[in-house]
């Protein structure tokens, strides 16, 4: 009986830190799509309105984000359009299991 309950409870925490790093990977994912998409259609728009539409997308997906980790960079291909490159990289502490705790790194650059 014990034996089950230990391996039930073993069970349920790793499912949950499972949930946790899994959701935190979908966010991110999410995130990442929405930058490129910002980046894809950024060209002629200022640098200040890309960083708030980037910060947009991260409270968006709950991304925890500093405007200070957003790099954008711009290339002229043709003559009247620029192509935007955009750099973001945040950590996000993720609790999996009562008393730990572990960062994760996520970086980005829109190709």
């Amino acid at each position: 009986m014990i034996k089950k309950l230990l391996s039930l409870v073993i069970f349920l925490l790793l499912a949950n830190a499972g949930l946790r790093v899994g959701m935190a990977f979908f966010h991110q994912q999410q995130f990442n799509d929405a930058v490129r998409e910002i980046a894809l259609f950024g060209a002629g728009k200022p640098d200040d309105a890309l960083k708030q539409q980037v910060m947009a997308a991260a409270s968006q997906n709950s991304v925890p984000i500093d405007p200070d980790y957003i790099e954008i960079a711009r290339r002229t291909v043709v003559a009247p359009n620029d192509k935007v490159t955009i750099k973001v990289a945040y950590a996000e502490l993720i609790k999996l299991a009562p008393g730990y705790s572990r960062r994760f790194d996520f970086a980005y650059t829109t190709p």
